[in-house]
C-alpha cells in the first residue's frame, strides 16, 4: 500500500499548525528596594525572637530543673543572715547612797536593789574615805574595776563595759564627781557606775546600772 507524500517528502499534515504567538512576555522583576527590605527584616526578626526566648528564661527568677536545679524560686530559698543576740536586760538602774562615817561602806551589786552596809557576805565594791577624796575599790583586790573617761558621756552597753573590764581591769581608784567605772560582780554581772556626788565628808551618790548575765 503506497503512502501519499507532500512536496517536502513527508506525509501531508492533517491539522494546521497554530498561529505564531511570538515570544512569551517577560516576567516582572522585583524592585531592588524589596530585596533590601527582605534582607533587613529577616535578621531583625531573628534577633527579636532570640531576645524574647532568652528573656523568658532569665526573668522568671527560677533555676532550671534538671541537673543541679530544682526549678524553685531562688529568692525564696535564700538563707537570711542570722540576727545578733539581744543585749542583756537591765537588772537594776538607780541611785545608791553611801555614808563615809566609820571608814565607809560596802555594796553588794548582785542584789536588786544593791545592798549597802558593813561586814556582810557578797560584797563587790567598797567606798571609803580615810583622808581626802573618797576612793572606790573591789573586794579582795579583784581586777574587775575599769575606769571610763570622766564626765556625763553616754552610758556604755553591757558588751562595751565587759570588754573594758577584760582589757583594763584594776582594783582601786579615787572617786571624784563625774568619775565613771565598769565593774564585774562576784556572780559575773556587768555594772556601770557614775559618781553623781563624791564630797570628802559624804554622803557619796552613785548612779548604778546592773545588767543581767548574757544568755
Amino acid at each position: 500500500m503506497s503512502m501519499t507524500t507532500g512536496p517536502d517528502g513527508y506525509p501531508p499534515r492533517t491539522h494546521p499548525l497554530p498561529p505564531y504567538q511570538g515570544p512569551p512576555p517577560p516576567r516582572p522583576q522585583q524592585p531592588r528596594w524589596a530585596w533590601w527590605l527582605v534582607g533587613i527584616v529577616i535578621p531583625v526578626t531573628g534577633i527579636i525572637v532570640t531576645l524574647l526566648v532568652s528573656g523568658r528564661g532569665s526573668s522568671s527568677g527560677k533555676e532550671p530543673s534538671g541537673a543541679g536545679g530544682t526549678g524553685k524560686d531562688t529568692a525564696a530559698t535564700t538563707t537570711a543572715a542570722p540576727e545578733k543576740g539581744t543585749p542583756p536586760k537591765v537588772r537594776f538602774s538607780g541611785e545608791v547612797r553611801i555614808k563615809l562615817t566609820n571608814g565607809g561602806e560596802e555594796i553588794d551589786l548582785d542584789s536588786a536593789p544593791p545592798i549597802v552596809g558593813q561586814s556582810f557576805k557578797g560584797v563587790d565594791i567598797h567606798i571609803g574615805a580615810t583622808s581626802g577624796d573618797p576612793t572606790i575599790g573591789t573586794e579582795d583586790s579583784a581586777l574587775v574595776l575599769a575606769p571610763l573617761p570622766p564626765g556625763s558621756g553616754p552610758v556604755p552597753g553591757e558588751a562595751e563595759c565587759a570588754e573594758r573590764i577584760e582589757k583594763n581591769g584594776g582594783y582601786h581608784s579615787e572617786l571624784t564627781r563625774g568619775a565613771r567605772f565598769c565593774v564585774q560582780t562576784q556572780d559575773g554581772r556587768t555594772v556601770y557606775v557614775r559618781a553623781v556626788a563624791a564630797p570628802a565628808n559624804g554622803p557619796v551618790r552613785l548612779a548604778v546600772t546592773v545588767w543581767e548575765q548574757p544568755d
